[in-house]
């Protein structure tokens, strides 16, 4: 019975733990917006883990962000590998290197950046 006692009561410290690292680290309303800015070059290598990494971030809510992937000089392959991202991830913007300064300009009705 204490065995019992014992594992509920470091399941529920462990279940404690993680919620109030998660609410310390998630974003207060009102904050700007926040881009993760991903200048992507030659066959985007790397690209589809930074990704992962970044899709991970945003399901455990430990931050909201706009991702936008930069042509830095991609390759035919390097441009399709980001499309197929893309078709993957609607919320995934691409650009190129000369129109980063416009799509972080853009604003629409609802306060947040998109294209």
């Amino acid at each position: 019975m204490e065995l019992l006692w014992i594992l509920l009561a470091a399941f529920l410290l462990l279940f404690l733990n993680q919620w109030i690292f998660t609410h310390l680290l998630r974003p207060t309303a009102g904050t700007l917006p926040v881009f993760a800015v991903l200048p992507v070059t030659g066959d985007a290598e790397g690209l589809e883990q930074t990704l992962r990494h970044l899709d991970w971030l945003r399901r455990e809510k430990f931050s909201r962000f706009t991702i936008l992937v930069v042509d830095a000089g991609l390759t035919p392959d390097g441009q399709g590998t980001v499309q197929a991202l893309g078709r993957r991830d609607s919320t995934l913007l691409f650009c190129p290197a000369e129109e980063v300064s416009l799509i972080l300009k853009r604003k629409n009705d609802h306060g947040y950046f998109s294209l």
